[in-house]
């Protein structure tokens, strides 16, 4: 993880909804791991499997610092599961732009 920490750009989920650009993470050390993940909007295997192909559509990869409950949503992994509709009241954001999946997501 910190050789994708020094290689993607960091953002964070505002309770806006909008994702900001973050500075201050050099390491897996520098954010409490109690609190928050920090998720890949394109899955990591995904990304080295098929970077060519993202990159021919100018998809990005990005690391997002996202509150545990939440990175638990966008992953289906919770205990109750939210609809795309009922996550996107709730957090303002479309599960699709916080990970990519070709039949979702813009691009």
């Amino acid at each position: 993880m910190n050789n994708d920490i020094k290689e993607f750009d960091i953002f964070i989920l505002l309770l806006s909804g909008k994702l900001k650009q973050i500075f201050n993470i050099f390491s897996i050390n520098d954010y409490n791991h109690y609190v928050f993940n920090l998720h890949h909007y394109i899955k990591a295997q995904e990304w080295n499997r098929n970077k060519a192909w993202y990159i021919e559509r100018g998809i990005k990869q990005k690391l997002i610092l996202l509150p545990i409950h939440i990175h638990e949503q966008v992953h289906f992994q919770a205990v109750h599961n939210m609809s795309d509709e009922e996550f996107e009241a709730k957090y303002k954001i479309s599960r699709w732009d916080l990970i990519f999946n070709r039949r979702h997501s813009k691009y």
